[in-house]
């Protein structure tokens, strides 16, 4: 009997850490295969964040340089800021106005107002490693960005860019 109850207990222990090693190798593998980054939108005027509401569609992103999907969308997370969700293999991104129809009521200050098109684009390896502040072409106020984190200012759009085009 006493075989029988060491065989059981040997067997119960190689179970328990064969379950241990594979949610050890489960957390390391989707640590590896996404990055999460966070959008922080700042208004140009007060410096003052913009806080998402409830039916924000997103902020649209524009993946570049890979061969994965190249348009991806910026969620609310939990705490009210945009996070954005990214494959390892993406190295750059451009962020834009939030994805879907209609207004959103502000206008990106990273790029110049002459040409609004034209949208700069992001290393995402200097995001999550320092930080990034976008430059702010609306006015001199400055940010901090955390590690991990990307700073936006924003402005309201004046009557031009309110016409219907």
């Amino acid at each position: 009997m006493k075989v029988q109850s060491h065989f059981s207990i040997r067997k119960i222990a190689c179970l328990f850490l064969l379950l241990v090693w594979i949610a050890v190798a489960c957390c390391s593998l989707s640590a590896q295969t996404e990055s999460a980054i966070i959008i922080r939108l700042l208004d140009s005027q007060t410096g003052n964040p913009i806080v998402p509401i409830a039916g924000d569609n997103g902020i649209s992103v524009t993946v570049n340089e890979s061969n994965v999907n190249p348009h991806l969308t910026a969620r609310v997370n939990k705490d009210g800021l945009w996070e954005l969700h990214l494959a390892q293999e993406i190295e750059k991104v451009q962020i834009d106005t939030p994805a879907g129809p209609g207004g959103w009521g502000y206008v990106f200050c990273d790029c110049s107002r002459f040409r609004p098109s034209q949208l700069p684009s992001y290393s995402v390896a200097e995001i999550l490693k320092l930080g990034i502040v976008a430059p702010n072409h609306c006015n001199k106020r400055l940010a901090v960005a955390k590690p991990g984190e990307i700073v936006f200012f924003v402005r309201r759009p004046n009557w031009r860019e309110k016409l219907p085009i």
